[in-house]
């Protein structure tokens, strides 16, 4: 196998793998959006808890039974979205990390290719000139 073969077959993995860790990262912001999405429609329904509120649910104590759920749901989902973040962080390192190859992969072949462009080059002109004089 020769440097280019080697680099063009490299270059294939290394285009799966940040493929991979895209697909894993989407995953992640899926679940983020959901998360932060449930958060505000909780926060949108205790407004209009609060806008709503009769004089009986207070009477029976459903709206302090209402807010305590209210306080556990959203606690609940804050430390959801903390781990999902700090999941993301680290996914985000990794997605960095396998772009980074990629681009190396890609000046490498580049360089590869121009490098026997010109040593073709070069031999024709060579034998061109080795042709003239003899």
């Amino acid at each position: 196998m020769n440097k280019q073969t080697e680099l063009t077959s490299m270059k294939k993995l290394v285009d799966i793998k940040y493929r991979q860790q895209q697909e894993s990262f989407a995953r992640f912001l899926i679940q983020e959006n959901r998360i932060r999405s449930a958060l505000t429609q909780l926060d949108v329904q205790f407004i209009q808890n609060r806008a709503t509120e009769d004089v009986l649910h207070k009477a029976i104590g459903a709206d302090v039974l209402w807010q305590a759920w209210h306080s556990r749901k959203k606690r609940e989902l804050n430390l959801q979205l903390a781990q999902i973040l700090a999941v993301k962080e680290r996914h985000v390192a990794q997605v960095r990390k396998a772009y980074g190859k990629v681009l190396a992969t890609d000046t490498l072949l580049k360089n590869v290719t121009l490098a026997a462009k010109q040593k073709k080059a070069q031999s024709q002109l060579d034998r061109a000139i080795t042709s003239l004089l003899f």
